[in-house]
């Protein structure tokens, strides 16, 4: 992922966080538990908190398809001071976001939908430009093409002849 991207998110992050009172901390990290933008008016812990998120929505899926669905939706745990939501965020993301008890848990659930929304279309404006700048670049500098582009390519060249 590209910084570009990577920033985009942590602003998004720490606007929902300010907007918010209620909500102490957001945090988006890869589905392996790498942190990628977080946002926390709180002393956590995030590369431990990626980890643990990953883990608990990887727990959350495999109950799911025990179920016989295909994956879990949300995983939402409640402590006696705080609430979390953790949500995939397209397939290679998901993201957490922790309030406190005031913090209605509906409203919770609300913010981390809206937010997963406005994340994955960061990431696909994101991939469409980087698709736009390996195009531009000059032949020689451009990364090797996966078989199946090839082929696809070939196709295409031999229908236009």
């Amino acid at each position: 992922m590209a910084n570009q991207y990577k920033e985009a998110c942590r602003r998004e992050l720490e606007n929902l966080v300010s907007r918010e009172a209620n909500l102490d901390a957001a945090l988006l990290c890869s589905v392996d538990g790498l942190p990628v933008a977080f946002v926390s008016d709180i002393d956590l812990e995030i590369d431990a908190m990626s980890a643990m998120c990953s883990s608990m929505l990887s727990l959350g899926d495999a109950l799911s398809i025990q179920g016989g669905d295909d994956a879990c939706i949300q995983v939402v745990t409640q402590s006696r001071s705080c609430t979390f939501a953790l949500i995939h965020a397209g397939d290679e993301l998901l993201l957490a976001l922790m309030g406190n008890r005031s913090l209605k848990l509906g409203m919770l659930l609300g913010h981390a939908r809206k937010e997963v929304e406005i994340i994955v279309e960061l990431m696909n404006k994101s991939n469409r430009q980087d698709k736009a700048a390996q195009a531009s670049l000059p032949l020689k500098n451009k990364k090797p093409a996966l078989l199946e582009e090839l082929v696809n390519r070939v196709v295409q060249e031999a229908q236009h002849k």
